[in-house]
């Protein structure tokens, strides 16, 4: 028993390194990409600071954001598939 809490523990620890690694480069490369666009003439009514904040803002509230909790429901919903499968044989 204590084997299994210890690979669900390891388990949490690599998918949650692996949701923060991916959160931080997906939110550096949406805030690259609108310094770019501000450097372009997007918005220019704007400054570069207030354009970048108004578009991490929407970033924030985005699907792809909230698609990245997809990192810990995946693996969960098949590791208990295939329990599932190997409890019914």
């Amino acid at each position: 028993m204590f084997l299994v809490v210890m690979r669900i523990a390891m388990l949490m620890a690599v998918l949650t390194a692996i949701y923060i690694a991916l959160g931080w480069y997906m939110r550096w490369d949406r805030r690259r990409r609108l310094e770019s666009e501000h450097a372009g003439g997007a918005d220019a009514a704007l400054s570069r600071e207030d354009y970048v904040t108004k578009g991490l803002a929407a970033y924030d509230r985005s699907w792809e954001r909230k698609a990245l909790v997809g990192i810990f429901i995946l693996p969960i919903l098949v590791a208990l598939g295939v329990a599932l499968l190997a409890y019914l044989n």
